[in-house]
């Protein structure tokens, strides 16, 4: 850090400089003390003490008028200038504070991004109207990543790790998406992950959240995982799985929007469920706008993905 300007700057009231600029406008110090709601004697004080500070006279005074000197000419123009920057950036800040505006951006798995998002994103603009979401669809691992980079400023996924706080939203079931045609399902109404390791596993590829939970659920039942076709996106997961090319496990909200006619939507036994959460840095203060929608998508009322 400069300290020169620090320490240069610091012996210098700002009150003093608005006041030095408003009796320039004003042309006079009795209307810039009546724009101030001050005295003209305490507007004297201040002046005094500002040319008393810089070493140098500011204003010409006499009993008619008020004119500035050379070095008060420069004074002002450069306050003018930095004064309303400073101003801009006070009254952004001011209004991001009152939630008045301010953006946020999400990333979000894509099933989300579809389903469960949409819904929060009118509340949420309807309860605070200021404030923009902007969302980047990412798969959970590229959620983390752009956390942890600070591209984004909350992510909603279902997978965490130690660098980040992860505050819980809903937990939505898996489930096996078998192909109607395959008569060893099709009278059942619950199937294992035994039962499922019978037939061809689409999968995602390892590093998505969803595969290591389905390692998990195999792991859990003793079986080894064999993946026939890996794919990151779900559509073609299932329109294979549609196909009669093999089975594959997914949350449920994955699946809306899809062409599930040729497929059975059949419940895990036992039952396995997707804990989805807003995942935020550890050592990061989340600004107004983000620490609002954290608490929006946490309230009570909030929706879940298969609200």
């Amino acid at each position: 850090m400069d300290e020169h300007w620090l320490s240069i700057l610091r012996r210098i009231n700002l009150n003093h400089l608005i006041s030095f600029s408003v009796i320039a406008e004003e042309g006079s110090y009795r209307r810039a003390a009546a724009h101030l709601h001050i005295t003209q004697s305490a507007l004297s004080v201040q002046i005094q003490k500002l040319e008393a500070g810089l070493g140098v006279r500011l204003l010409h005074r006499d009993t008619r008028s008020v004119r500035l000197t050379n070095e008060g000419a420069r004074l002002l123009e450069s306050f003018r200038h930095s004064g309303q920057g400073l101003a801009l950036m006070v009254s952004n800040l001011q209004a991001e504070g009152r939630l008045q505006r301010g953006t946020v951006t999400v990333a979000v798995l894509p099933s989300l991004a579809a389903t469960y998002l949409p819904d929060i994103m009118l509340r949420f603009r309807k309860a605070v109207p200021g404030i923009k979401i902007r969302l980047k669809d990412a798969d959970s691992r590229r959620a983390h990543e752009q956390i942890l980079q600070g591209a984004v400023d909350i992510a909603i996924t279902s997978r965490h790790a130690t660098e980040v706080t992860f505050h819980s939203l809903f937990k939505e079931p898996l489930v096996a998406v078998t192909p109607a045609t395959d008569p060893f399902f099709s009278k059942r109404r619950s199937v294992t992950v035994a039962q499922l390791a019978t037939r061809p596993l689409l999968l995602n590829p390892r590093g998505v959240d969803l595969r290591e939970q389905v390692e998990r659920l195999f792991e859990a039942a003793g079986l080894p995982v064999v993946a026939a076709q890996e794919l990151t996106s779900t559509a073609p997961l299932v329109a294979m799985t549609a196909r009669g090319i093999g089975v594959c496990i997914q949350p449920a909200s994955s699946l809306q929007g899809l062409d599930l006619s040729h497929c059975r939507l059949l419940p895990l036994r036992p039952a396995a469920t997707r804990e989805i959460g807003a995942i935020l840095l550890s050592d990061r203060t989340p600004s107004p706008a983000t620490a609002a929608f954290l608490e929006f998508l946490l309230s009570p009322g909030a929706p879940t993905a298969d609200a």
